[in-house]
């Protein structure tokens, strides 16, 4: 027995110690990043927010939502050091303290600042002071949520919101797409990898509907849906563009 025994404790002295594989280290490129503090702002400003604070890097340009509206804006990084130009973005107009959470964050979120990464958290100093903390979002899916469309490029260079009286809606599962044209239902392929995306023709079905407004819609929605070639989703909108940069479709999940 004793010499089971010894050698019950030599089989595990050699066997490998499965260990966890260890985290993926964030990198400042890549993640949506969500404002958690702000230097001068109170706390309960953001935890209170209907719609998180976010931001995000990507080949030179930050874009993001600051409180009331969405944002872009330029950036370069050297070493430890990223350079924030001014920003801008839609236009829209907020009740309180919506828009007083906007300003701050414009005018926190320019400059030249060193950055921090650790434990899935961006934080932005002026030399040693932190300015801005943000905090990794969980990767975004495109897959399994009904995207109820708000907006659909209708090739004459502009976003239009649904008509009164239709609903479009997209939802993506295992390489189909099917949703509501607004008159008649859909059924299309797609193809996905990381941030890009083809869609193959849509078949629908065969229902005439009164207006002509409404078959244009559908017409031009399908369209815009052939179009897309990138998507991202940021604190639960869905936004999609074309090859040229120009905004395909806008959405916003349940």
């Amino acid at each position: 027995m004793k010499a089971i025994g010894l050698l019950f404790v030599l089989f595990l002295w050699a066997c490998p110690v499965l260990a966890a594989a260890p985290e993926a280290p964030v990198m400042l490129e890549g993640p949506i990043w969500r404002l958690t503090h702000l230097r001068g702002l109170d706390p309960g400003r953001l935890g209170g927010a209907k719609r998180p604070v976010t931001a995000r890097f990507k080949a030179g340009r930050i874009s993001g939502f600051s409180g009331c509206n969405q944002f872009f804006g330029t950036y370069t990084v050297a070493g430890d050091r990223v350079v924030i130009g001014s920003l801008a973005g839609s236009m829209m107009a907020c009740p309180e303290p919506s828009m007083a959470l906007e300003n701050a964050v414009h005018a926190a979120l320019a400059g030249t600042f060193r950055y921090v990464l650790a434990d899935q958290r961006l934080t932005l100093l002026s030399d040693t002071e932190p300015i801005l903390t943000f905090q990794a979002e969980p990767a975004p899916t495109l897959e399994g949520v009904t995207w109820k469309i708000t907006g659909s490029n209708n090739g004459r260079h502009a976003v239009v919101g649904p008509l009164p009286g239709t609903t479009l809606s997209v939802t993506f599962t295992r390489g189909a797409v099917a949703g509501s044209a607004g008159c008649n239902t859909f059924r299309a392929t797609y193809t996905a990898e990381a941030d890009r995306i083809v869609i193959g023709p849509a078949a629908t079905t065969r229902k005439a509907c009164a207006g002509e407004g409404v078959m244009r819609q559908e017409r031009e929605f399908l369209s815009a849906l052939a179009s897309v070639t990138t998507w991202a989703v940021d604190g639960g909108l869905l936004d999609m563009h074309r090859a040229d940069g120009e905004r395909a479709l806008t959405a916003i999940g349940p």
